[in-house]
């Protein structure tokens, strides 16, 4: 465009030497290059100050996995053990669970967090269940506590389903190939589900009726939701 000008307006400068003619185009056509870099510049650092969206962030521990109230009323489970029972799990001060910060795992002893809560399910004859949920350091700890818990006390007949609920998941039943299998109360059905989710082991454990197995299922869906 700066050229078709200096076209326009060629008598204005017909008294000046052809070389400051060239300098002023010269000019002008840097001015335009330099306009140019500045709006590149201008639209690379505008680029690198966007920063990505926040996450959402993950659950910290296990006490977040602790079913609630709504949680309790929806599954149809109450809390309302006696002291002695509690007790034996270790759960005192009148509350249904009980928090180590500190805890030990078995498989390197590495320190991670382990929760147990206790519960009643009433339209089942009163078929309790037992909640551990534990947290830990690495996942070599968490895949070596898994594998250990879900497998070297139990036969392989109780087995109900393997990796239903997520990558890591064993669901069983008591059964007569057990360990200690002869020690078992008649007519006491015990189910086991174990599900490992992140750095977390679930192990939800119920002692009661046979027809508790969808509960338990139910129980795990729940507490996975939280994820």
């Amino acid at each position: 465009m700066a050229e078709f000008v200096e076209v326009s307006r060629l008598s204005e400068f017909e008294s000046r030497p052809a070389h400051i003619i060239r300098i002023r185009k010269g000019d002008n056509m840097k001015h335009a290059i330099m306009l140019a870099i500045l709006v590149v510049i201008i639209a690379v650092g505008c680029t690198k100050v966007q920063e990505p969206p926040a996450q959402t962030p993950a659950i910290s521990g296990t006490t977040e996995l602790i079913l609630n109230e709504q949680d309790l009323q929806q599954l149809g489970m109450t809390s309302n053990l006696n002291e002695q029972d509690l007790e034996q799990l270790g759960i005192t001060g009148g509350t249904n669970c009980w928090t180590d910060e500190a805890y030990s795992n078995i498989v390197d002893s590495s320190l991670g967090q382990y929760t147990v809560c206790a519960y009643l399910i009433p339209a089942l004859n009163d078929t309790q269940v037992i909640i551990q949920l534990q947290k830990f350091a690495d996942y070599e700890a968490l895949n070596g506590s898994y594998q250990y818990d879900s497998s070297h006390l139990y036969g392989a007949k109780g087995l109900i389903s393997e990796n239903a609920f997520g990558d890591q998941s064993r669901f069983r039943v008591n059964n007569g190939d057990d360990y200690g299998a002869e020690f078992n109360p008649p007519g006491v059905y015990y189910y086991h589900l174990w599900i490992a989710k992140d750095l977390y082991l679930i192990h939800i454990t119920s002692s009661g009726t046979e027809e508790a197995e969808g509960q338990i299922a139910e129980i795990g869906k729940q507490i996975l939701s939280k994820f």
